[in-house]
């Protein structure tokens, strides 16, 4: 549609002649260094190609070019252009995956700050609601860069084979690993603080869980530098095949670990 416009308008100003009342070309044709005879013979060829013209309306540059300008203004300047609604859910889901990104941060912040030895119940149900802010984050992370990667980047055949992606995914395997321990850990002091059984946190709890989201922080701040690594192609090859690798490691790393931290939560002991 572009391309049509913009030739009509070229058209438009080029043949500015054509579109002249009858009367004006033949007196133009008639300055020419044609003979009579040879105009005699050349006349009917022209009169094939001439525009009905009426007293009332007559064809002309200062017509057509208006029309020509007007319609270029609503002609797309580019291909993205055309496709406003994909990129608009494009840009939604790359927010989505950033604003995730700096909650999970925020809420480990909180943590982090919020944990220490012989803790109210009031401040350990703040512990909790911090941590369930932190859990929904991480799957709003999870599903709009699952969309990122597949419908709105690269392509998941780029992705699969570039080994920093699943550098990436191992990190967010072992900080979803980690973060049960805290989460487990709350849940099961959130329940003993509603009955009779709720103790204040011990020192050694208090700094292993600490630890713990530390940990969690430090690899937070590890995945954004493995993203923009990832999303430059730094490499990318696909004479490994990482696409069936680096599956199996992120999945052996989640189950491992997240069997490892899940125990430890459940089975923590003071005497240990």
């Amino acid at each position: 549609m572009k391309q049509a416009t913009i030739t009509f308008f070229l058209l438009a100003i080029g043949q500015s002649d054509a579109f002249a009342p009858v009367s004006t070309r033949t007196q133009s044709t008639r300055t020419t260094s044609l003979s009579a005879s040879n105009f005699d013979n050349v006349e009917p060829k022209l009169q094939q190609f001439d525009f009905p013209v009426s007293k009332e309306n007559t064809c002309n540059l200062g017509n057509v070019a208006p029309l020509a300008a007007a319609s270029l203004a609503f002609v797309p300047l580019s291909a993205e252009a055309s496709t406003g609604t994909s990129q608009i859910v494009s840009a939604v889901c790359a927010y989505a995956h950033y604003l995730s990104l700096f909650v999970m941060i925020g809420a480990l912040m909180f943590e982090r700050l919020t944990i220490e030895p012989g803790m109210t119940k009031e401040k350990e149900e703040y512990l909790v609601a911090a941590d369930s802010i932190y859990g929904v984050s991480a799957v709003t992370l999870l599903i709009s860069g699952y969309y990122r990667t597949v419908e709105y980047g690269k392509g998941w055949y780029f992705y699969s084979h570039e080994p920093i992606f699943w550098v990436k995914m191992i990190f967010f395997a072992i900080l979803g690993s980690a973060s049960l321990f805290p989460t487990i850990t709350s849940i099961k002091r959130f329940v003993a603080a509603k009955g009779d059984s709720w103790e204040p946190m011990t020192e050694k709890l208090a700094n292993r869980m600490k630890s713990v989201v530390n940990a969690e922080l430090l690899i937070m701040g590890s995945i954004p530098l493995s993203a923009t690594l990832m999303s430059r192609g730094v490499g990318y090859t696909e004479a490994i095949p990482f696409n069936i690798i680096g599956p199996v490691f992120t999945g052996l790393t989640a189950a491992g670990l997240g069997f490892k931290y899940s125990k430890e939560a459940l089975t923590w002991s003071e005497d240990e």
